[in-house]
């Protein structure tokens, strides 16, 4: 049972190495999608909390699953939102990976905005991808009762990523310069300008992500 508590990559390097050495942190390039579901407080107030637990079970499994097809893989869940991560390769090929993701994780909650009986109900889910080196591994909590771990990137990728999935509204998908840079070739954007993020230190330049460009050939 405890698979189902721990991120799949996580879980496979378990089963492969046991004594946990090859989990400690250390700083490696990383791609962090933020998500969040815009409005879940509402949401929460008009439906019953048996649908509305349903809903979010639905959505975040095909979510989830979107992670996972492009090689990536969600390690904290905060109530209505999550932070997945993509690494173990090249930067620019884990923004392509968290970018494809963002698009999939669109189209998914289209659906369920559509679908289901009863109101349309908006299901909006924001985004904000950030990349670079962090911190990455196993953080270990350890006090009188024991220990409690978990799996997680640390510094400011994490920390501008969060603060850019705070900004977006409306289902956008926003973007710092970094993986703006790795994406403009293969996909459309929108330039913000630059923006003064929460408790973040330098200005960040922000982008919006569209889409893929039409005459891009698949990965």
């Amino acid at each position: 049972m405890a698979q189902h508590f721990v991120p799949r990559g996580v879980w496979q390097r378990l089963v492969r190495a046991p004594d946990q050495a090859h989990l400690t942190k250390q700083i490696a390039d990383v791609a962090v999608l933020f998500v969040d579901v815009q409005g879940c407080s509402t949401l929460c107030e008009v439906l019953p909390l048996p649908e509305m637990n349903r809903l979010l079970e639905r959505a975040f499994g095909d979510f989830f699953a979107d992670v996972q097809d492009a090689g990536g893989d969600v390690n904290e869940i905060m109530g209505d939102g999550f932070m997945a991560l993509f690494e173990g390769r090249p930067l620019c090929e884990s923004v392509h990976a968290a970018a494809r993701t963002a698009l999939a994780i669109h189209q998914h909650a289209g659906a369920y905005q559509r679908g289901g009986a009863g109101p349309v109900l908006p299901f909006v889910v924001n985004m904000g991808l950030h990349a670079g080196s962090a911190f990455v591994g196993l953080t270990r909590f350890v006090n009188r009762y024991g220990e409690r771990w978990t799996y997680t990137a640390s510094g400011p990728v994490t920390n501008v990523a969060a603060r850019l999935c705070a900004l977006a509204r409306d289902g956008a998908v926003l973007l710092s310069d970094v993986p703006a840079t790795c994406l403009a070739e293969a996909y459309l954007l929108d330039a913000l300008g630059v923006h003064h993020l929460k408790n973040i230190g330098p200005a960040v330049s922000v982008s919006r992500l569209l889409g893929k460009r039409p005459d891009t050939p698949p990965p």
